[in-house]
């Protein structure tokens, strides 16, 4: 009897392991839309959760599709004998790496680009603002072990625009992230443009998110940016305002 068990257990498992291996990479857009409240999904899936690729895609509420660079990733099951899960993967034609643990997980070489307008839910001001231009996400490692994060990410706005003012488009800027023992720093700052942005701010582990920063203009552009650097922040000298952000913004 307790042979047959444990056959019938094996075979269960095999079909498992079968159905697993099988699973095709479309059975993402389920978590995906579920835990983003339908905001985002996957398009263009190829291949199997372990061996295959796809779009990552903001659905907006007027219809609107808009969708990240393509991700292509491949399973290595020799990492089980080191007891973790990696993922080789492709991003741009830029090899990474994904790897997940018991107390660790680490992600190299992602890079992934977006329009900024597939995040405008995330605020009410970037809603009203309608902005503009593509966001350019590179990982060259990051990494967390228990509740220490360590590495770097910078994300990049190229071609920043929106039809607040007729300064098209009016910069580019990077924001630097940087993990620490105790959670995460950034910086951000301008790479190019009239519209001169500048702030540090935190994200403490097991603590609230916060930054504060400036937006300058040169006096010749101040009318026409106006409008914009208003709503960004408060007055904060003749061509300037300060912003911040924090919880419950």
């Amino acid at each position: 009897m307790r042979q047959r068990i444990l056959k019938w257990l094996g075979a269960a498992a095999l079909l498992l392991a079968g159905l697993l291996s099988a699973l095709p990479a479309g059975w993402l857009s389920w978590p995906v839309s579920r835990y983003s409240d339908g905001h985002w999904g996957v398009s263009e899936a190829r291949g199997t959760v372990w061996d295959g690729g796809a779009k990552l895609v903001y659905l907006g509420k007027a219809g609107e599709v808009r969708s990240m660079s393509p991700l292509a990733w491949k399973w290595q099951p020799k990492a089980l004998l080191s007891g973790l899960l990696v993922w080789h993967l492709d991003s741009a034609g830029q090899p990474g790496m994904l790897q997940l643990g018991f107390g660790k997980q680490e992600i190299r070489g992602l890079a992934l680009s977006l329009p900024v307008a597939a995040l405008a839910d995330l605020s009410k001001t970037w809603q009203a603002a309608r902005l503009g231009g593509e966001l350019q996400l590179n990982i060259p490692q990051l990494a967390r072990q228990g509740k220490e994060v360590s590495g770097a990410v910078q994300i990049a706005w190229r071609g920043a625009s929106s039809p607040l003012t007729t300064v098209l488009p009016f910069g580019s800027y990077q924001l630097d992230v940087a993990g620490t023992g105790q959670g995460l720093n950034l910086n951000l700052s301008t790479l190019e443009g009239p519209l001169m942005l500048s702030g540090q701010g935190a994200l403490p582990a097991g603590g609230a998110f916060h930054m504060t920063g400036t937006a300058d203009s040169p006096q010749d552009k101040y009318d026409a940016l106006k409008p914009l650097m208003l709503m960004l922040g408060q007055p904060a000298g003749p061509t300037s305002v300060s912003w911040q952000v924090k919880p419950g913004m």
